[in-house]
């Protein structure tokens, strides 16, 4: 079963006008809807934020489901020229940046006791999010996502995550959904579409931008559905 992971309602909102959906029950604040599509079941899950959400929200879904795939969506912040604000960012890979051991050993965004610290996306998905882009014809790069939990507003931070990682976007789940599939051997993958520039006017951005670019990423994830189906 397919998992549709994001950290607000507000990024799902119009994609379930759209859907025959049950709320189902659920821990917590997390919200569990069990959605269909042309009569295929899928999942959309809202974890919340922060990695301690979404770690607990993504290990109750694969306790209670039998989820094979699952795509991270939602909006994030360019930190590169070549990602405009309203384009669309599929991750070749994801990581958790403000993660830190390496006084003891470790290499830069490697938590301990796991053997990698950045986390490749599937390829299929990656592909069939790639057309849904096209089709909706939005524009659309193959890029590094780099994670915290934090809304990275400052233009030094923000080239320094791109020196270091040579990430295009910064955001809040992607590199801890990544981290989650990996350990538990499920193909993932993520879209986000940029609401505003990791810089010192970050926020000013996101709060003008960011509704228009959670209702294009809503519009090519269920475009996504029918070719993921379907095709």
């Amino acid at each position: 079963m397919l998992a549709l992971v994001t950290s607000d309602r507000s990024y799902i909102n119009n994609l379930l006008d759209k859907l025959t959906f049950s709320k189902e029950k659920s821990p917590n604040k997390t919200e569990v809807y069990k959605c269909k599509y042309d009569n295929h079941e899928f999942i959309i899950l809202v974890m919340g934020y922060g990695k301690v959400n979404i770690g607990s929200s993504l290990r109750y879904l694969s306790d209670k489901y039998n989820i094979k795939a699952v795509i991270c969506i939602g909006t994030g912040g360019s930190i590169t020229d070549t990602n405009d604000i309203f384009s669309a960012v599929i991750p070749t890979s994801t990581l958790e940046f403000d993660v830190d051991f390496m006084p003891n050993g470790y290499k830069p965004a490697q938590v301990p006791l796991i053997d990698k610290a950045i986390y490749k996306t599937n390829d299929d998905l990656n592909n069939c999010l790639k057309n849904a882009c096209i089709k909706r014809n939005i524009n659309y790069s193959y890029d590094v996502i780099a994670t915290s939990d934090m809304f990275v507003s400052n233009y030094n931070l923000s080239n320094s995550i791109r020196r270091e990682y040579n990430a295009g976007l910064v955001d809040s789940e992607a590199g801890s959904v990544g981290e989650y599939c990996y350990i538990n051997d499920i193909p993932y993958s993520c879209l986000k579409v940029v609401s505003n520039f990791a810089s010192n006017n970050a926020i000013k951005q996101y709060n003008l931008y960011d509704d228009n670019a959670s209702n294009i990423m809503q519009n090519v994830i269920y475009k996504f559905l029918k070719l993921f189906y379907k095709e």
